[in-house]
């Protein structure tokens, strides 16, 4: 193997799954390549009412399910370990810290720093950070300083300049410290003493679309899991901010479950929708929940639309995460919906479903088998960090 050639573990933690794989990673310079030596990714099933603490060991014991088959299916020992979370696993926050004085001052690394150093202290403290339904203490996971501004105009080179006022943009991501702790430790377990590093999903997608073809400066990535959808803005070429509402692939499911009275049924009736197998009575039954689960999903994007987060227009470009079954679904949403069309400038959008064909990264899975498309993301992400 190649000083340029890495094995790695990746697992994505969503809102009701855990997927895991062993890839080989190589950078060539101009170009990713990733082969998947093996893949497995395992199902919660649909549960009407939410209980925390059942929630985090059902997908405790998934992943361990999952690293044990991977393992077991592939002899390589990964030199490091990305974990991706999805929502509920974690709170985004953006924060403005604004630092004045009457007399100029000089802005430097070492301020803006403990500025930030003291925000992110303070969030740590608040309420939402310090006691939810996951327990107390949240670590920070992700934190990105998007913007700074001195006397009100930003500035891409603030070292050094003197001001009377500095302002700054910062993204701020945390995750419960029981949660993080109960997965890493069920890694070092299996794994040992080897790096992990924890993301979420729409920051992987976002690293993964910009080093893999380019991202769109204006756009939007929607990350579907089952449970929740995850939305972040890109505005600029920057991820500005992240948000998710709680309606994901499982609410369809129940929907159907309502008609048939079976959630088994209700997924084979989504299998052969996509595959176009249906009879035309199981056709309208599924035409019948599918505009249901439309109306609730377009619904909830709509209010994060209008929260104002990225102006007063929709981005044309929209790059979609989800699983592959639900690929169909989620573009004809998006391409037809006609708030969403009025909402753009050009009324004209491109939704963009992420797959090994949409990353300019070459990708091979051993098996024959389809990539996991959240397992590509991470294992891209992983690239930039081995």
């Amino acid at each position: 193997m190649s000083s340029k050639t890495k094995a790695v573990a990746v697992f994505d933690i969503s809102s009701s799954s855990v997927g895991g794989a062993h890839a080989l990673v190589e950078n060539s310079g101009d170009n990713t390549a990733v082969t998947f030596l093996v893949q497995e990714r395992r199902d919660s099933g649909l549960e009407e009412e939410l209980n925390i603490e059942r929630f985090v060991e059902d997908t405790a014991k998934a992943l361990e399910v999952v690293i044990d088959h991977v393992r077991t299916a592939d002899l390589h020992h990964p030199e490091y370990i990305q974990v991706v979370l999805s929502s509920p696993w974690y709170n985004s926050y953006t924060r403005t810290i604004m630092y004045n004085k009457t007399t100029l001052f000089s802005c430097t690394k070492r301020l803006v720093d403990s500025l930030i150093e003291k925000e992110i202290a303070f969030l740590l403290k608040q309420p939402t950070a310090s006691g939810t339904a996951f327990g107390e203490g949240f670590r920070v996971v992700e934190q990105q300083l998007l913007q700074v501004r001195l006397n009100g105009y930003e500035s891409a080179d603030p070292y050094g300049k003197k001001v009377q006022s500095l302002e700054l943009i910062l993204v701020v991501t945390l995750a419960p410290e029981i949660v993080v702790e109960r997965f890493t430790s069920i890694l070092r377990r299996s794994y040992g003493d080897r790096p992990i590093n924890v993301t979420t999903g729409p920051h992987a997608a976002f690293v993964a679309i910009r080093d893999n073809g380019g991202v769109q400066p204006n756009s939007m990535i929607i990350d579907v899991g089952e449970e929740v959808t995850d939305v972040a803005f890109v505005k600029d070429g920057l991820m500005l901010s992240q948000h998710s509402f709680p309606v994901g692939t499982y609410e369809l499911y129940h929907a159907l479950s309502a008609h048939t009275g079976s959630s088994l049924e209700a997924r084979a009736l989504v299998e052969g929708y996509r595959l176009k197998k249906l009879s035309p009575s199981s056709m309208r039954t599924v035409d019948k929940s599918l505009q249901s689960f439309s109306e609730t999903w377009m619904q909830s994007l709509q209010a994060v639309i209008e929260a104002g987060q990225i102006g007063f227009h929709f981005p044309s470009y929209v790059y979609i995460c989800a699983d592959n079954r639900f690929e169909t679904i989620f573009t004809t949403i998006i391409m037809q919906d006609a708030y969403l069309k009025h909402s753009t400038v050009s009324q004209n959008i491109q939704a963009i479903f992420l797959d090994a064909l949409q990353l300019s990264a070459s990708v091979k899975n051993t098996s024959g088998e389809p990539v996991d498309t959240a397992l590509l993301l991470a294992a891209l992400f992983s690239e930039r960090l081995v």
